[in-house]
């Protein structure tokens, strides 16, 4: 295997290895908005039935509720933020990689298709040898 080859293996490695990271990411950030949303339906629930009951006692509870809900959701978002600025980088690593990887099998194309020219000349240079010698003995 030569040097070049495993370039390749090694890009090709390091390709699926950004892209499996990016993807851990992108759970991550899916179950966030998951999060997010089920806050969002709970507040929505426990304010229907803070209206339902009316009881002074549930309003003061439910203002609490919903003041630890709002910093929670805050929390969530921000971290949904960091995640989507880890996901950019990620996408960028992995978009570099990329091109790497790409520079170096191009080139192992390039080296393929020498060597088959090569190879093609060589028997070409052997045709032509046979034949003029078969020229050469008919005369």
């Amino acid at each position: 295997m030569s040097a070049l080859d495993q370039l390749i293996r090694l890009h090709r490695w390091r390709l699926e290895d950004e892209r499996r990271k990016m993807a851990e990411l992108q759970r991550l950030a899916d179950r966030l908005i998951d999060q997010i949303a089920g806050l969002d339906e709970d507040m929505t629930r426990e304010a229907a039935t803070t209206r339902a009951v009316g009881s002074p006692e549930l309003t003061k509870a439910f203002a609490a509720y919903a003041d630890l809900t709002r910093l929670r959701r805050e929390k969530l978002e921000r971290s949904r933020q960091d995640v989507q600025i880890r996901i950019e980088t990620a996408r960028e690593v992995v978009l570099e990689t990329f091109r790497e990887l790409e520079k170096y099998e191009q080139a192992h194309r390039n080296r393929q298709a020498k060597k088959q020219a090569e190879i093609k000349r060589r028997d070409q240079l052997l045709a032509d040898e046979i034949g003029i010698d078969r020229h050469r003995r008919r005369r």
